[in-house]
């Protein structure tokens, strides 16, 4: 290639040489003709000892390109070894880091009763999370950094999620006026006495008449949303005690 180019300057010189020529009188001499060349040539001369200067400066270039990225890759791999890891763990531990990211987006975009019926999805996220976060290689700032944004984005996430199911333990009439209705419209619970139904159905196992709950009990209670079906639309159970 550097050849080539020497040859199409010097091709050029000796062109532009014939050029001027044909532009001479005719009675150019011959001493005027020698001179020409003679300077023509030593413009050649000067033309490749600067493109071999250019040349010399890009081999430099290139070759402190090369010792810098030679020294940029030992360093990394120095941090991975420190990190008890080498390259391939570190870019599986930089794949995991994405596909968590990508999974907590996901959740996060889901309404608090849908989290609560994928909680299986996020436990696990939450234990990836941990693990991730015990991996030497979160000691690199950019996963340190990430891993920190993804843990506190999970949990205000979590903080917000309906539990999907909860104990609720019965006291006694004389103190807390507990009964299935009472502890239905209990704010913690539903907010609203109609709801009954719901506890029953859930503690059927337990409970068969919905009229006799027993100290100490210890009811489920969903969390899941309120349909009609889980109401009594009719008041039957607003007793007065």
């Amino acid at each position: 290639m550097k050849n080539i180019i020497i040859y199409t300057i010097a091709l050029a010189a000796f062109c532009f040489v014939g050029t001027a020529f044909a532009q001479y009188p005719e009675n150019f001499t011959k001493d005027q003709a020698d001179s020409t060349i003679k300077y023509r040539r030593a413009e050649i001369s000067k033309l490749q000892d600067e493109l071999k200067m250019t040349n010399d400066a890009i081999a430099k270039t290139n070759s402190d390109l090369q010792q810098r990225m030679a020294d940029v890759n030992g360093c990394r791999e120095a941090l991975y070894a420190l990190c008890g890891s080498d390259r391939n763990g570190y870019n599986a531990y930089r794949e995991r880091l994405a596909r968590d990211e990508q999974e907590l987006n996901t959740l996060r975009s889901m309404s608090p009763e849908m989290l609560s019926q994928n909680k299986t999805r996020v436990d696990a996220l939450e234990n990836e999370i941990r693990d991730m976060r015990g991996n030497k290689l979160v000691l690199i700032p950019d996963h340190r950094n990430r891993v920190t944004v993804m843990s506190n984005s999970f949990m205000q996430m979590k903080k917000g999620m309906v539990p999907a199911e909860a104990l609720y333990t019965v006291g006694t009439w004389k103190k807390d006026r507990d009964c299935l209705w009472n502890i239905a419209k209990k704010p913690e619970i539903y907010n609203d006495p109609f709801a009954w139904p719901k506890i029953w159905h859930n503690n059927q196992d337990q409970i068969k008449n919905p009229d006799l709950i027993y100290p100490g009990q210890q009811l489920k209670v969903s969390k899941s949303a309120i349909t009609d079906q889980d109401k009594d639309l009719t008041g039957y159970r607003h007793r007065r005690h």
